[in-house]
């Protein structure tokens, strides 16, 4: 046994009465604990570092022509210049085939989803894992609107997200809030529906969630919650835009949505946002990752 785990139990056994091997049990327990703990956080951190990719990616766009640029981000350059830390990681991601071109297809058909919400009189924004996500500010439509963007993510990516706009000299626009959320716990749909209205979000309206990038790191349990939380957290009409890959789900897409509450589900491959959005033919790729657009 190693000698900080024998110090331990020592310890333990003079503060507990406890026999040496119930100690033992304990102490053991609490080293897994403290592990899974560590190793959470540790994943946590490197999801939260694949940011720095998509906001290369955003930054670059701004650099292309204007003809054939899809959106304009000008503040993802802020996020690069903060990503010297993640730079190895983050050239793995732009190295991977259709990597770019998905993150520009994917960034202007939800920016399209959440000005057609706007179209509909939906005044609430929530955007899900919202990482480095600016449409709260470079969105023109959301100012127009007077739309209030919810900004959801863990409490150390908006912090981080915060202090590196700071360092830009850029403030957060008025319509914008941060919302702190601990998706790992249980009951995260609580804690976070009782966040968000302490925020001034109604849910007797509707809303519009965009949950971008996020799927893919978490397994089926948490994407049925997370899509019973949001048909449920606002009023009918309710959208939510969301990125998939061609075998994410354990089911159909639409067996996912309808069981959480959406009655209506539209399902786009990336073949189709190239035709779209693009010239010439779609990256063999593109046909892997796709786009749903579920109504309440």
């Amino acid at each position: 046994m190693p000698s900080h785990l024998k110090e331990r139990v020592r310890a333990r056994q003079e503060k507990t009465g406890e026999s040496h091997q119930q100690a033992l049990r304990h102490v053991r327990a609490e080293e897994t604990r403290a592990s899974t703990s560590v190793q959470r956080a540790e994943r946590t951190r490197t999801i939260a570092d694949t940011a720095f990719s998509i906001a290369t990616v955003r930054a670059e766009e701004s650099q292309r022509p204007a003809a054939s640029r899809l959106f304009e981000d000008p503040y993802a350059h802020l996020f690069v210049e903060a990503g010297a830390h993640a730079l190895e990681s983050t050239q793995r991601f732009l190295d991977l085939p259709y990597f770019s071109d998905g993150v520009r297809l994917r960034t202007r058909f939800i920016d399209d989803a959440v000005r057609n919400a706007l179209a509909a009189d939906i005044d609430q924004v929530v955007l899900l894992g919202a990482g480095f996500d600016m449409r709260g500010m470079r969105l023109r439509e959301i100012a127009e609107r007077r739309a209030r963007v919810y900004e959801v993510d863990t409490k150390e990516q908006l912090a981080r997200k915060k202090k590196i706009l700071a360092a830009g000299k850029v403030r957060l626009s008025e319509c914008t809030v941060h919302v702190a959320c601990n998706f790992d716990v249980a009951d995260f749909d609580v804690q976070l529906t009782t966040a968000l209205e302490s925020k001034g979000f109604r849910r007797t309206a509707p809303a519009m969630f965009v949950w971008e990038g996020v799927i893919g790191y978490i397994g089926n349990e948490a994407i049925d919650k997370t899509l019973h939380f949001m048909a449920r957290a606002a009023g009918p009409g309710t959208r939510v835009v969301f990125t998939y890959g061609e075998n994410t789900f354990a089911e159909a897409a639409r067996a996912h949505t309808t069981r959480a509450g959406f009655k209506h589900l539209e399902e786009l491959s990336c073949d189709d946002l190239w035709t779209r959005y693009l010239q010439g033919p779609p990256h063999p790729a593109a046909k892997l990752m796709r786009m749903g657009v579920a109504v309440v």
